[in-house]
């Protein structure tokens, strides 16, 4: 059947180009909508690297200066810092968190913000950029990043006061191996700047859109969190993981109930306690938000709307074999021929036509009869006279005065 189809195609070429061309549209927007939908979808399945179970974010805020209870720290000094970190301290000595961890706003999941530098190795012309992540060891406990050989968050934690972790994406940009303990980098800056590298995370997402980035983490200490600005502490995020089992409730409720026993704990200083949230709604609220969200509803809409044109296409195709042969389809249905009768017709002419048309061709060109058409092998012989059905076929062919028809 399949070459018997093949045959039919080759015969009416020429009368079907159009119909080519359609159908090779349609492969074009066949390919690039699922191509599209299966890689997005692909990237989704990936995992992220972060566990968000039993963690929580904890937002501070800042007294606004025109306030009559606002401290006026003095310049230089440190109180803004050390205010920041008591109510860290204060965190951590609940019963029901089991670490915390500190980071800057570009440093989190689920973010808009994002920092980058530039990294080369000494022997090596080649630079590579990386998203930089400043962050706190306990940051690793949190969200629970393991190594890339399946190291734990505790070995991270170590590691990171150490030197620089990189992802594994990073790693085998720079290195093309995981294995890096004591591997340098450099950063150009005013000076140049080394960095010891003491181990390599598992690959992780920003979102769920995206591949696993280029990451460099390095470690935010608390000396340099003693030296920021009250505005900078401000922005601080931190992150919580609490204990399993310790929340009762929901998590969101717990959320809000955690908020309501520590308002007064969690506030020195200038600072106070403006929220606790779950960070799976954190999550929720960024992708109900986020550009790549909609992009996806976009994509999804368009794809759909080709696919639609890819089914009209295929329809329109049958469509146009058929009302070609209407007018004959048509006499036969009229002279009491069933629909059944009147198709398998069609493919028995189909199959006439395309046996004649390769024989006359044999003919005109002064070749060998084929046994398979009834010849001997020998030379072209003027062939029989041709059946009535046939005249109207065969008279369009002529080789040195002779009908070419088929027996």
């Amino acid at each position: 059947m399949l070459l018997h189809i093949l045959k039919l195609i080759k015969t009416q070429r020429r009368s079907n180009t159009w119909v080519f061309i359609e159908l090779l549209v349609v492969f074009v927007l066949l390919w690039y909508a699922v191509d599209r939908m299966t890689m997005s979808r692909i990237t989704q399945a990936q995992p992220m690297g972060y566990s968000f179970e039993n963690v929580y974010k904890v937002t501070l805020a800042v007294r606004p200066s025109t306030s009559a209870s606002y401290i006026t720290y003095e310049q230089g000094s440190q109180g803004a810092g050390e205010d920041f970190m008591r109510i860290i301290r204060q965190l951590e000595t609940h019963p029901d968190v089991q670490v915390v961890g500190l980071a800057n706003e570009a440093s989190m999941p689920y973010t808009y913000m994002s920092n980058s530098d530039t990294y080369f190795q000494e022997k090596d012309s080649i630079y590579r950029n990386a998203f930089d992540f400043s962050v706190t060891p306990g940051y690793f406990r949190v969200f629970d990043i393991h190594a890339a050989d399946g190291g734990s968050p505790d070995e991270l934690a170590s590691a990171i006061q150490e030197g620089i972790l990189l992802s594994e994406p990073m790693a085998m940009k720079c290195f093309s191996s995981t294995l890096v303990d004591g591997r340098e980098l450099l950063i150009l800056q005013d000076d140049t700047l080394r960095y010891r590298v003491k181990g390599v995370t598992e690959a992780v997402k920003r979102e769920e859109f995206s591949q696993p980035p280029s990451i460099v983490f390095k470690e935010m200490k608390e000396r340099s969190i003693l030296r920021m600005s009250e505005q900078e502490l401000g922005k601080m995020q931190i992150c919580f993981r609490v204990r399993p089992g310790a929340a009762a409730e929901s998590a969101s409720e717990y959320a809000v109930r955690f908020k309501k026993e520590m308002k007064h704990r969690l506030a020195a200083g200038n600072f106070w306690l403006a929220n606790v949230q779950y960070y799976p709604d954190v999550r929720t609220n960024y992708l109900e938000t986020s550009m790549n969200t909609s992009g996806g509803k976009l994509d999804i809409a368009i794809n759909i709307f080709l696919l639609i044109n890819v089914f009209l296409a295929v329809i329109g195709t049958f469509w146009f074999r058929v009302n070609r042969r209407r007018n004959e389809l048509g006499l036969r249905m009229a002279v009491g021929s069933p629909p059944a009768t009147v198709a398998y017709r069609r493919r028995i002419d189909d199959t006439n036509y395309n046996r004649r048309t390769r024989l006359a061709d044999l003919c005109e060109r002064g070749l060998c009869r084929p046994a398979e058409y009834g010849g001997d092998g020998g030379d072209c012989r003027p062939p029989v006279a041709c059946q009535p059905a046939d005249v109207a076929v065969a008279g369009r062919y002529h080789h040195t005065g002779y009908l070419v028809s088929v027996p």
